[in-house]
């Protein structure tokens, strides 16, 4: 077993500058400023919707909650955790590994108090594209599984992420921005959870859907350089504004080779290895309320093994990906 095989999977260069800059809030004039004023906005890969299946009686699904009516009402608070975790070892190229993916690993929890708002998106700013809907998120003081990185989590309060997205959930750019006194560790942990809360947004196709009817999401997930997802959503039920939704995950490791660089690795440390074979094995169900811009409930769990095999060697890796992102957690 060995540790430094997993190349870093969150960008963390593109919010470099906001995580330094002061969070500056309130004012002795009678309006606050926008504190994401001056924050760089980073564009976020566009995925591909394929419709697959439009189902019975189908109708568009749009998010309403930029409607003019809505407007009025107090920030939405919502609790969600983010699970994750890698596991790899080394391994014998004898077809002894099984090659399809555990249900479910060994993770690490970061659970973050959100307060949401979303407003009728702004005209484009400088890198911003035309957008329907404005999403501010602000991280609460958050806990984590593991007790002793728990307060560098909590010290992270007043983290704030703002994305650009269309009606269909299609988000165009995201804004970061951290508190100028939060701890490093803290503050990474929690613009890491919150663009995988991000990335996990229900985004709904163009075409009308109905009970039954599916569409597939597929593209880079976002701060993740290594993995390529295909979300299938299938709808289970419809009510009003509520539609409630089975969710499926399948990963793709987006490069495919594997340099080893670790004396650990012993014989292969130095070479380079091959993806052999990769798997996904996901389980979710989502509510989604289209006057809110979050799932409010529910979950969605993968993992993905990753077999890495090297010609010459008598040995690869296997690598476990887990992760998961849990709705109304605590409520």
């Amino acid at each position: 077993m060995f540790t430094k095989l997993v190349p870093p999977r969150h960008l963390r260069a593109a919010a470099a500058a906001a995580l330094t800059l002061p969070l500056v809030l309130g004012a002795c004039s009678g309006t606050e400023p926008d504190p994401l004023e001056g924050i760089p906005a980073f564009a976020v890969d566009t995925p591909k919707v394929t419709l697959l299946d439009a189902g019975s009686n189908p109708q568009q699904l749009r998010y309403t909650d930029a409607v003019a009516d809505t407007q009025a009402e107090e920030p939405w608070p919502i609790t969600v955790e983010v699970s994750e975790g890698v596991t790899q070892a080394v391994a014998p190229q004898n077809g002894e590994v099984d090659p399809e993916a555990p249900a479910g690993g060994d993770v690490m929890a970061t659970t973050l108090p959100l307060s949401v708002t979303v407003s009728p998106a702004a005209e484009p700013g400088d890198g911003e594209e035309p957008a329907a809907r404005s999403v501010l998120v602000e991280a609460g003081a958050g806990k984590h599984s593991d007790l002793a990185f728990g307060q560098e989590i909590a010290a992270a309060e007043g983290f704030l992420m703002r994305w650009r997205a269309a009606e269909t959930g299609l988000i165009s750019t995201v804004q970061l921005l951290a508190p100028v006194e939060s701890p490093e560790t803290g503050r990474q942990a929690v613009e890491s959870a919150l663009l995988s809360i991000m990335s996990a947004t229900v985004v709904f196709p163009e075409d009308p859907v109905g009970i039954g009817g599916s569409w597939t999401v597929e593209g880079r997930v976002t701060g993740d350089t290594a993995m390529r997802r295909t979300t299938t959503y299938t709808v289970t039920g419809m009510s009003g504004t509520t539609v409630e939704l089975d969710v499926r995950i399948d990963d793709s490791p987006a490069q495919t080779t594997l340099r080893i660089d670790n004396q650990a690795a012993g014989d292969l440390d130095g070479r380079t290895l091959q993806v052999a074979s990769s798997n996904t094995t996901s389980e979710g169900h989502v509510t989604v309320d289209l006057a809110r811009p979050l799932p409010v409930d529910g979950q969605v769990a993968s993992t993905t093994r990753l077999i890495y095999t090297g010609e010459g060697s008598e040995f690869g890796v296997v690598q476990d990906i887990t992760s998961a992102v849990t709705y109304g957690k605590g409520h």
